[in-house]
């Protein structure tokens, strides 16, 4: 990359903007799913991302990668920002150091400054269709017809999103005492086995092999439905 600095405001659902993030990670060097002092991420404390992290934030950002050619700053829900917390960023915005990428996650961007807004590449994540009964997915009860499925799906990383994000809304409806053939353990289990899956593409495993595990896996709760 020719750029030796760039702020970004990642807009969408929390799952598909942190996959958002982390692409832009990687076309950096960074790969956001392994441990590294040159990573940080700022999440809420309580409500709000407040100025004191913002501080802790600053003494972080002007030191000098470690392992990495960048600091790669991830700010989750950066909508809860105070107003001082986002006039304090506005600041390390306005001069950043040279080996430094910050990212902000958000929702929507209604709560932010103007000048934040003003200083940020604003990127609105794609959100994946939800699949219906029709289409393909992970709760397939035709393990043959889901494999030969299975070429069909594009964008492995997108598809296993759209599953993480079905399989929460019937969890969801579950706890609400809605009626599903699932048991809450199942679902969270489905969901934890679909975020396993998305990591190891990540890390570049074959996905074709990885999609078929994690139906093989699945299948043995679908068929005891």
């Amino acid at each position: 990359m020719n750029t030796t600095f760039q702020s970004y405001l990642i807009i969408g659902d929390q799952i598909i903007r942190r996959g958002e993030t982390q692409d832009l990670a990687k076309s950096f060097g960074i790969n956001l799913l392994k441990a590294s002092p040159d990573i940080f991420i700022i999440e809420p404390q309580g409500q709000f991302v407040t100025i004191d992290q913002v501080r802790n934030l600053k003494r972080h950002i002007f030191q000098k990668p470690l392992k990495s050619n960048f600091k790669f700053v991830v700010i989750e829900e950066a909508n809860k920002l105070t107003d001082e917390a986002q006039n304090a960023l506005l600041k390390i915005l306005e001069e950043p150091p040279a080996s430094a990428i910050i990212v902000l996650e958000a929702d929507n961007k209604q709560q932010f400054l103007p000048t934040i807004l003003s200083r940020v590449i604003t990127k609105k994540s794609q959100q994946p269709k939800l699949l219906t009964s029709s289409d393909f997915n992970i709760l397939e009860r035709d393990s043959l017809a889901a494999l030969e499925k299975i070429a069909q799906v594009e964008n492995p990383n997108i598809w296993l999103s759209s599953q993480i994000q079905m399989t929460y809304q019937k969890l969801l409806k579950k706890i609400r005492g809605g009626n599903s053939n699932f048991t809450l353990e199942d679902l969270a289990w489905i969901i934890e086995k679909c975020a396993k899956a998305k990591a190891m593409i990540e890390a570049n495993v074959n996905a074709k092999f990885v999609l078929a595990n994690l139906l093989f896996q699945i299948n043995s709760i679908t068929e005891s439905q």
